[in-house]
């Protein structure tokens, strides 16, 4: 007998979730009362022919299956009176016949819990009470954790979607497509390492997937439909709540936070796609124009790529293995409660953001995008360059440091990428490799411009330059705290020198403390840490991406105008003394040139290319870091850049022409 039984109750669920599907399409499309009485009957039906069955498994009632066929219309019977009522009083004329729509919501979510609960039951051929003992918790959440009711809700998403809006909306049916494949991709769905491990990974994938898409749609389109923009925050914060309970689940097996976010995952889609016609029209969000929303878009996503890259590190090292190595202090009931919370909220956001695996995500994600405006791009300089920052963020960034050297803060360049604080604490062995970083950063400054850090090395360009990122530039003009931080003038100089001058000041601050402790003379630290990590941390892997975020307020390249980045103020200030620059093939072109789009596609926002283009026939700035929007913005192709390659070609253009003169 229990040789069928799998197979049987496989079967069992698929129709289950099939004629489910079906009641949420008839009901969505009920151009009657009537009708979605009807669809709310069928809905109690399965209700009560699980309610029951569900009460003989649990073992507590020594009910025989007689009893619970009786049990089963009794409860069908209950709940048939609220339908009944408003029938007879649409009859009477005193109100239209009607079921609120989060009846059905309830009823969907609630039938496929009983589903999971009763097939664990019959599966185990043991009640639910005696295979979960009493624990609530365990009989709530682990069968809205399981395969019996994330397989069959995962359908009931993609038929009733292929069925409602497929000539709606395409775009909010793609996104729904992998909303379900995510979810089928539970890790907690089937108990198999192996499972979980293809969960992670591939479900973590398609996510980023599903985020290129819309990264790419926005930048295509400019706007969005208002219902669809609210349902894809709501639903892209539930991922975030959804990997954090997945996180948890890694760590110690618990499955609230998981379970809580699908039921809260499936509610926000069937209130939805019970509402007809919801993805379409309704008004639209021009993101662009829209602060607001773009920010919020931005956040959801960021904690959705947090949470996502935390589950990778947790998976290929060990989420207890992982959380160990990031030195979190201890907790203790004292008065340094709070200080050790704060600390170990900075170490621990720090330490996923500045993870390899969350670095290979975000790289993943970014550098799509940053494809999609390779293809775009016409100038072949700024193509090479494009390419070259997608292999230094791979190899430079994230490869050699993190998976091919064992002690990358020896080497100079490498392991010291981002300058002081990058690679460790200031101990004496490391000053050399350090200097020696400088000097080849500073040389190659001199040689080509800072843009061979900030467009180049530099892991944040591949951020900033994608095809949505970029189109954010505009926000640089618009914002009104945009334009104070991003066009030249005395407010934004004295922006800049406070904010570089109070990053400059702490690190050397923990600088000095940090080699006083590696020569024993004193020993201060953050709570084990060394403090010139500490502030490292907080400035470069939380403060950065605070500042990525709110872009639609504070502009674009951040790290550029406010002056935060130490390691680019000091490449900037050193390629004011070098060759690169701006240069045009004729200053009349820039006369005539009624549109100065130079100026209006400049993403760190200068804006006086243009005049200086006609009265010195070149540009030299230290924000300018080479991006080359202006050449590819440029109607006449006549902006060019200059660096020690086209000095040295001028060299020898100078002595060929000498040598012909003297022949």
């Amino acid at each position: 007998m229990f040789a069928y039984t799998y197979p049987l109750l496989y079967l069992l669920a698929a129709l289950m979730g099939i004629f489910t599907s079906w009641i949420i399409y008839y009901a969505r499309n009920a151009d009657t009362q009537i009708k979605k009485i009807i669809a709310y009957i069928f809905l109690a039906m399965m209700n009560s022919m699980l309610l029951g069955p569900a009460v003989y498994l649990s073992g507590i009632v020594p009910f025989n299956l007689q009893d619970i066929v009786l049990l089963s219309a009794a409860i069908m019977g209950l709940e048939l009176i609220y339908p009944m009522i408003s029938f007879v009083r649409s009859l009477e004329g005193d109100q239209p016949a009607k079921v609120n729509l989060w009846i059905y919501v309830f009823f969907t979510i609630f039938d496929e819990f009983l589903m999971s609960l009763d097939f664990i039951s019959i599966a185990g051929n043991l009640s639910f009470i005696s295979f979960y003992g009493s624990n609530l918790i365990n009989i709530l959440f682990y069968p809205l954790t399981s395969f019996w009711f994330i397989f069959p809700m995962s359908l009931e998403m993609l038929l009733t979607a292929i069925m409602s809006i497929r000539r709606e909306s395409s775009t909010a049916l793609i996104f729904i497509i992998f909303q379900s494949t995510v979810m089928f991709l539970t890790p907690s769905a089937i108990n198999s390492g192996i499972w979980e491990e293809i969960a992670v990974y591939v479900g973590g994938s398609f996510m980023t997937v599903l985020f290129i898409f819309l990264f790419e749609h926005l930048y295509r389109k400019q706007y969005v439909e208002k219902n669809f923009s609210t349902y894809m925050n709501r639903i892209i914060f539930t991922y975030f709540l959804m990997i954090l309970g997945v996180m948890i689940f890694q760590y110690n097996g618990n499955l609230v936070i998981l379970g809580s976010s699908i039921v809260l995952e499936m509610s926000i889609y069937l209130s939805a796609i019970l509402h007809k016609n919801y993805f379409e029209g309704h008004g639209k969000v021009y993101w662009l124009s829209d602060s607001k929303w773009s920010t919020l878009f931005l956040l959801n996503i960021f904690l959705a790529e947090f949470a996502m890259g935390a589950t990778f590190d947790f998976q290929y090292y060990g989420s207890s293995s992982f959380i160990a190595s990031l030195g979190l202090a201890p907790f203790t009931p004292s008065l340094s409660l709070m200080g050790e919370t704060l600390f170990n909220g900075v170490v621990f956001v720090g330490g996923i953001t500045g993870s390899p695996w969350f670095l290979i995500m975000m790289g993943a994600e970014m550098g799509s995008l940053v494809v999609f405006k390779m293809l775009k791009t016409k100038n072949l300089e700024n193509r090479i360059r494009l390419a070259l920052m997608i292999m230094a963020y791979g190899v430079y960034s994230i490869l050699l440091p993190s998976f091919i050297l064992a002690n990358p803060q020896y080497y100079p360049f490498i392991g010291w990428s981002m300058g002081i604080g990058r690679a460790g604490g200031l101990a004496a062995a490391l000053i050399v490799p350090m200097l020696l970083t400088y000097l080849v950063s500073g040389i190659l400054s001199l040689l080509f411009g800072a843009r061979q850090l900030c467009s180049v090395f530099c892991t944040a360009p591949i951020m900033y330059q994608g095809t949505f990122y970029d189109s954010m530039k505009k926000f640089n003009r618009e914002g009104e705290l945009a334009k104070k931080i991003t066009i030249p003038g005395e407010k934004e100089n004295k922006i800049y020198r406070v904010v570089s001058l109070s990053v400059y000041s702490s690190l050397a601050i923990a600088s000095i403390i940090s080699l006083l402790d590696n020569f024993g003379y004193i020993n201060i630290t953050m709570y084990g840490t060394d403090p010139l990590v500490f502030i490292y941390i907080f400035l470069f892997d939380i403060i950065w991406y605070a500042v990525f975020i709110t872009m639609p307020y504070f502009g674009s390249y951040g790290c550029i105008n406010t002056g935060y980045c130490h390691w680019g103020n000091f490449n900037r200030w050193v390629g004011k003394f070098g060759f690169f620059k701006l240069k045009v093939r004729d200053s009349n072109q820039c006369i005539n040139c009624k549109t100065k789009d130079c100026a209006r596609a400049c993403p760190v926002g200068l804006s006086s290319q243009p005049g200086n283009f006609i009265q010195k026939g070149e540009f030299k700035n230290s924000r300018c870091v080479g991006i080359g929007d202006c050449v590819e913005a440029c109607p006449y192709d006549n902006i060019f850049f200059y660096d020690v390659r086209h000095f040295v070609k001028g060299k020898f253009s100078s002595k060929r022409s000498q040598e012909k003169k003297v022949k």
